[in-house]
């Protein structure tokens, strides 16, 4: 079952923001150091992934990963939310 996964940068990183398009087309970029991604797999494999994490680190990316539970509120992009009703359509 695809998770919804909340990718949080410390800083930008060029680098870890190309290895998270490539490995997650679908990705939605809110900004340049939050992306939301989606994955069968679990957290620390997101983190491994997209190189903040694991034997292939990117060296200086620093950042964590939460998978999001449907539950969330604001005022945003309505890209933002279409984005997230997609997603939860796929699960």
């Amino acid at each position: 079952m695809m998770s919804v996964f909340a990718v949080v940068l410390n800083t930008p990183n060029p680098e870890v923001a190309k290895l998270i398009e490539d490995e997650y087309p679908d990705c939605y970029k809110v900004n340049e150091t939050l992306f939301l991604v989606q994955s069968d797999f679990v957290a620390d494999t997101v983190a491994n992934s997209v190189g903040i994490k694991g034997d292939g680190r990117i060296e200086n990316a620093r950042g964590v990963i939460f998978r999001l539970n449907h539950s969330y509120a604001g005022y945003s992009a309505r890209s933002l939310w279409d984005w997230l009703s997609q997603a939860e359509d796929q699960q």
